[in-house]
């Protein structure tokens, strides 16, 4: 079991943010990198793997006199609470530095006002469970547009360091889109924490449930779709099934809740590896009138 997460976790690779990211050799301060601003752009595939469980991908961040910085570009003011990263093939990732700034004005990553967060980064370690097990918190004085992570080892060493996830938990600063979804539980409580279906031995079943909230106070969201992108959950508007990965609602109006959406965890038979996994319950509203 890991310690409750009270935040959402943000689907920044497929909700419309940017992400840059910058490697340079020969420099001394992440300063020298963060400065010469982001140098490419990641794709969908790369943010995905940037924002997975998972060693799909990795970046080198540092080795002697080299270092890396990635920038996020939100669409939107955030509140961002708290930030993990995930360490690849390295056992010397307490030798790296991160310095981690955000900006609510900037246009290009290198103008406009930055702050330097308020965080304390726990040991790191290559742990395969990094990513849920070393959340930490990460405080700015208000709402940002974009985020900078640079990173840069502390002494010369020669391992080479990687970093393969970079997790983002908060959610969108108040009145920033007044026209969207949430996630509830029954009574229409919205859920600020992760639904977490805890240890299980190999073989078990366990149902959970929630509801979708309509959050504008004047407009119909219709043709609303639900997806689960995981092969081990699937969802049910009854808690016998059907049991599919897509459900769909024709529409849900202002201020209301959809009806009971059942999800479950099925385990199949024993003899197989666990460990700890994620899914993602996507909804998409088709039109809003």
């Amino acid at each position: 079991m890991y310690a409750e997460v009270a935040e959402h976790r943000m689907p920044y690779d497929i909700d419309g943010t940017e992400v840059g990211f910058r490697s340079m050799s020969d420099i001394n301060t992440i300063d020298q990198i963060i400065g010469n601003g982001l140098a490419s752009w990641l794709d969908s595939t790369a943010k995905g793997n940037l924002n997975k469980e998972n060693r799909s991908q990795s970046w080198k961040v540092a080795d002697y006199r080299l270092g890396a910085a990635f920038w996020f570009f939100f669409p939107e003011l955030r509140e961002v609470n708290k930030v993990a990263f995930h360490w690849g093939s390295t056992t010397a990732s307490t030798f790296v530095s991160q310095t981690i700034q955000g900006s609510a004005d900037t246009t290009n990553g290198v103008d406009g006002t930055w702050e330097t967060g308020v965080y304390t980064i726990p040991a790191a370690n290559t742990d395969m469970d990094h990513w849920r097990n070393k959340i930490f918190t990460l405080s700015f004085s208000g709402p940002v547009k974009a985020i900078r992570i640079g990173f840069r080892e502390t002494s010369p060493q020669f391992d080479d360091l990687y970093l393969c996830g970079i997790h983002f938990y908060g959610r969108k600063a108040a009145g920033e889109q007044p026209d969207d979804v949430a996630l509830t539980d029954a009574s229409g409580v919205e859920l600020t924490s992760l639904i977490d279906f805890g240890d299980q031995p190999e073989g078990t079943t366990e149902i959970q449930s929630f509801k979708i909230k309509n959050t504008s106070s004047s407009k119909i969201a219709n043709n609303v779709n639900i997806q689960l992108n995981h092969g081990d959950f699937t969802i049910s508007f009854s808690q016998d099934g059907p049991w599919q990965s897509v459900l769909d609602i024709s529409s849900i109006g202002p201020g209301s809740l959809s009806s009971t959406i059942f999800v479950r965890n099925l385990l199949g038979p024993p003899l197989l590896t666990l460990g700890p996994k994620a899914a993602r319950a996507i909804v998409t509203v088709g039109t809003w009138s």
